[in-house]
């Protein structure tokens, strides 16, 4: 007779702490934040300029030939300019091709 007793005080024991945690947790998801929103920019600013370079290839194009032609020279950076244009022209127009076909 009192392993019954002690089976439902353990489980009227352990329905309690469920019900109090179950009002704890509603108390906490139903309070607002204390910290206000932070509304407009959010980002640093090196973040947008890395992501508006990765939106607009051309620039990043322009801006990598003109890092090149300071740190190797224009004359080293036309040339290699150059080759990597027609390969990837080339590339470019095979792949046309080919969906072209498909």
């Amino acid at each position: 007779m009192n392993r019954v007793a002690t089976n439902s005080e353990a489980e009227t024991a352990i329905l309690l702490r469920m019900a109090e945690s179950r009002t704890a947790l509603l108390a906490a998801n139903s309070t607002p934040p204390s910290v206000p929103a932070v509304l407009g920019q959010t980002r640093p600013p090196a973040v947008g300029v890395i992501a508006s370079l990765a939106d607009a290839p051309r620039v990043t194009l322009l801006l990598a030939l003109c890092v090149g032609a300071i740190v190797l020279g224009p004359r080293r950076t036309i040339g290699i300019v150059s080759r990597s244009g027609i390969t990837a022209w080339l590339g470019g127009t095979v792949r046309k091709v080919i969906l072209r076909s498909v």
